[in-house]
């Protein structure tokens, strides 16, 4: 974003000129609004790897034992008839959706033993785990000839590697391309400019006959208005011509009528252009993803903080509920209330 050097004494701004001001600075904010979201969002996916996945693995595995340990207090001659209906009620329930939320297909055999169902064909789990890894992940599976799980997972390792690196890649570019503007110094007019730029020329020749330095015969004035050239310069050659508007803004002389009308038909386009961006950052913001971890460092550190603690305390009662549960008693009382 552009720093533009304020205009001393400057005159108050009218309706449209401030319209016009308010459009700029919007358009402004929500284009850095998204540029920190997708820079938290690569952020908090590296957090994710690193601090939740670890624990919610450890939860599913959980999960997982409690089915096996129910499963064998079926198999086992301490329970009646009706008690072993409960834990095979039990057994089926949560190994259907440890199998469709997160993949563990190593439960399969025991799901089809309790439904009396016979093992699904292979093609039919790759396709399971295809619907699984592209709502979780995003990551597409057209065109790709996939014919075993390993190859599956390998593939959907592959391309979460490159989803990563494409976030760091983009990351560092604009790193490089913030510190290229903090050092590059005013550049000289071009000789040549496109015919695409011609109406960016017009605004920038206007804009060089009211801020040149040399019509200045105060010291002050001169000098400030040659830093304003640089810029005015700079942003001319980068093709920048929302900063050339706003500089426009900015100056008294650009209070004419032709002006004016020119710089409503402006407002309109900022308005539609606002309104894409606003919109664009509402979608970001309202992913689940989003809503989890992503946020300015502080408040990201707050909800890493708060969801590592809610899964360290799920991983703790479940454990608690695992050394219970091996008590048959225990295990009684615990059909007793589920019936």
């Amino acid at each position: 974003m552009e720093k533009l050097i304020p205009t001393p004494g400057k005159a108050t701004l009218s309706d449209v000129q401030e319209t016009f001001q308010k459009y700029l600075q919007r358009i402004e904010q929500l284009r850095q609004d998204l540029q920190n979201y997708e820079s938290w969002e690569v952020i908090a996916r590296e957090r994710v790897t690193q601090e939740i996945l670890p624990l919610e693995e450890a939860v599913v595995d959980a999960h997982v034992r409690r089915v096996h340990l129910f499963n064998d207090a079926y198999h086992s001659k301490a329970f009646k008839k009706a008690e072993k209906g409960a834990l095979q009620d039990f057994i089926i329930q949560e190994s259907a959706v440890l199998i469709r939320r997160f993949g563990r297909e190593d439960l399969r055999a025991l799901y089809n033993e309790h439904t009396g169902q016979e093992t699904k064909a292979d093609q039919d789990r790759l396709e399971e785990l295809k619907e699984l890894f592209s709502q979780q992940y995003g990551i597409r599976f057209e065109g790709v000839h996939l014919t075993t799980e390993p190859e599956l997972r390998a593939y959907v390792a592959e391309q979460m590697a490159k989803q990563q690196a494409r976030q760091e890649e983009k990351r560092q570019k604009r790193a490089e391309k913030k510190e290229k503007r903090k050092q590059k110094k005013a550049v000289q007019l071009p000789e040549v400019v496109p015919t695409e730029l011609i109406p960016l020329r017009k605004l920038y020749m206007n804009l060089v006959k009211r801020l040149h330095p040399d019509r200045e015969r105060d010291e002050v004035q001169r000098e400030h208005k040659t830093r304003l050239m640089q810029e005015l310069t700079e942003a001319y050659q980068q093709g920048n011509w929302f900063a050339l508007l706003k500089l426009q803004s900015e100056q008294p002389e650009a209070s004419q009528t032709d002006d004016f009308q020119e710089m409503a038909a402006y407002n309109q386009a900022l308005k539609k252009q606002a309104d894409q961006l606003q919109s664009q950052l509402n979608e970001v913001r309202k992913s689940d993803f989003q809503v989890r971890f992503v946020a300015e460092p502080r408040q990201m550190d707050a909800k890493f903080a708060q969801e590592i603690k809610r899964l360290k305390a799920t991983i703790e009662q479940l454990q608690e509920e695992l050394k219970r549960s091996r008590n048959p008693e225990h295990l009684k009382d615990l059909i007793r209330n589920y019936v």
